[in-house]
């Protein structure tokens, strides 16, 4: 932090405005960052970049298109889809006609409310991908932020089965063609615990309490709507995680909810069929949207250590919960940020983003003519930058080095009067001289 005590400001031959920026950088306290956000730097940046690229080639490729919703919506939107515990964990704010306001804590209720108000007659299904800020008010920790970046995908109109294939298939190939080797698929269908549940009045309730393991709570829940006799089964289910599991949960739920076991089962088959081994099923698996109707998954990266899940998601019904008619829909969030996270702690190495050419002219009589062929180079796809301050030659090289040129290309008198310049390849020190009308040609070479 700069020593602001350091000097006063200075009171003679000041002007007025002079005075108050003194005034300002002297005594004002330094303004730091919102808790829980985060500054990128330019190598963060690079790499985030990377992910985004990977993401947006390969949910191109799977027939699904990219949609921006507002960053901030009406707060009954969120309300509604989540219920009104929502509100302690959202940024709620209300302008200047009293409206409230929120920003956005994810993207799929925004996503719903634009296909039912523009998109809801489009061919069907409908596959749409999206890529965005979040805002929650949650403690932060590493890998959980206040601020957050997102890419999500939905399938709207689609059969269950393919359509929550295709999700997850969709999902996994993202993992893999970011460059992630540890992670883990695990799936369950909440359908089955909200069959068991379907005659209590407060499966919402119960399926919270299962989600966040308070179990005290969810015997009281049972106990209250005389399911008592439910409530080994369904904690047993809550313990079965692991590759082998479907026909001890098929003897727990019995015939109430056998199908749903079987429909695990079914998907399992398709999902395995296109190459992916090891799922991990968790028929008691329940996420923490009460939305969610069916199939549900989710993605751990262990090497994240506690925040170890990168993504979740499911089928679900929410439509008509914003008014609109039922439609089956099924769908995923990444956290863009702790993919990154996850591909450092595997020391993935992340693709080069340096320029591709580095200019320096010998001289400031050369800089007109250094600028010339900074822009010819530009013109012609290259990433190129050039000395902006009047370093030296051995200085310059320095920088070059620093932002990761792979070229370097020295504009001097002498080279200019022959029509050339000296191209320096940085990775091997070779250097030569090449022809200004063929400069672009040597470069592609």
């Amino acid at each position: 932090m700069r020593d602001r005590q350091a000097q006063a400001p200075r009171q003679d031959g000041d002007s007025g405005i002079e005075n108050v920026i003194s005034y300002l950088f002297y005594q004002c306290p330094m303004v730091e960052r919102p808790r829980g956000t985060r500054d990128l730097t330019p190598e963060d940046m690079a790499k985030r970049r990377y992910v985004l690229d990977s993401i947006r080639r390969i949910s191109d490729s799977f027939g699904f298109r990219e949609i921006a919703t507002p960053t901030f919506e009406n707060a009954e939107l969120f309300i509604l889809r989540s219920g009104p515990d929502i509100v302690d964990q959202m940024y709620v704010f209300k302008d200047k006609k009293d409206r409230e306001l929120a920003l956005r804590p994810e993207l799929t209720a925004s996503v719903v409310r634009f296909f039912l108000a523009e998109l809801k007659n489009y061919p069907k299904p409908l596959k749409l991908y999206y890529l965005g800020n979040c805002f929650r008010y949650e403690r932060p920790q590493k890998g959980r932020y206040r601020e957050f970046y997102q890419y999500g995908a939905e399938l709207i109109g689609g059969k269950p089965l393919d359509s929550d294939a295709e999700l997850i298939d969709l999902a996994m190939s993202v993992i893999r063609g970011v460059g992630l080797k540890n992670a883990v698929l695990r799936v369950g269908n909440i359908g089955i615990l909200r069959k068991l549940l379907e005659e209590s009045s407060d499966i919402l309730a119960c399926l919270r309490s299962i989600s966040t393991e308070n179990f005290d709570e969810l015997s009281s829940l049972l106990a209250k709507n005389g399911l008592s006799d439910i409530e080994d089964t369904i904690l047993s289910l809550a313990k079965l995680k692991g590759p082998d599991v479907l026909d001890e949960a098929r003897n727990l739920v019995g015939d109430k909810a056998i199908e749903e076991v079987d429909y695990l089962e079914t998907l399992g088959g398709v999902l395995k069929n296109l190459g992916m081994e090891n799922i991990q099923y968790e028929p008691g698996m329940v996420r923490g949207l009460d939305y969610y109707t069916g199939m549900v998954f989710e993605i751990d990266c262990p090497n994240l250590g506690a925040e170890k899940q990168v993504m979740g998601g499911g089928s679900y019904s929410l439509a008509d919960l914003l008014g609109g008619e039922p439609i089956f829909s099924t769908g995923f969030a990444f956290g863009v940020d702790r993919m990154v996270l996850a591909l450092e702690a595997e020391d993935y190495s992340f693709p080069s983003r340096g320029l591709d050419v580095y200019v320096i002219p010998i001289g400031d009589s050369m800089r007109e003519k250094a600028m010339g062929v900074l822009k010819t180079l530009r013109e012609n796809g290259f990433s190129a930058d050039m000395d902006l301050v009047g370093r030296g030659p051995s200085k310059n090289l320095d920088y070059a080095n620093a932002v990761g040129a792979k070229k370097a290309i020295f504009a001097g008198e002498d080279e200019w009067s022959r029509n050339s310049v000296s191209v320096k390849d940085m990775e091997s020190g070779e250097q030569t001289d090449v022809p200004i009308d063929q400069l672009i040609d040597a470069l592609s070479k």
